[in-house]
């Protein structure tokens, strides 16, 4: 295996799955991008792709005890709800 084929993946080949939960939730989702599962050498990392249609919610409110997530907004606009506040979010913005 080539170090090209070893270290990258594309995000446009992440197969999505569209799911619907009504009437809050709606969007795609990959199953990842970047991961053990993808075959990367990275073994903590995880990356995903979320596609959320305007006035729809990505998720129910959650949390994590072994695993941190990172956000970055590549196109409009949006609302993170976090520690019971709901913060504006928008293109360009990296949340941690």
């Amino acid at each position: 295996m080539s170090l090209r084929e070893t270290l990258i993946r594309n995000v446009d080949d992440a197969p999505l799955e569209t799911s619907s939960r009504a009437p809050l939730y709606d969007g795609s989702r990959s199953a990842g991008v970047i991961g053990a599962r993808q075959g990367l050498p990275g073994r903590k990392i995880g990356c995903g792709v979320d596609i959320v249609p305007p006035g729809k919610r990505a998720c129910p409110y959650h949390f994590h005890y072994a695993q941190e997530e990172v956000f970055i907004v590549l196109e409009g606009q949006g609302t993170l709800r976090v520690a019971g506040e709901m913060l504006p979010i928008r293109s360009g913005d990296v949340i941690s």
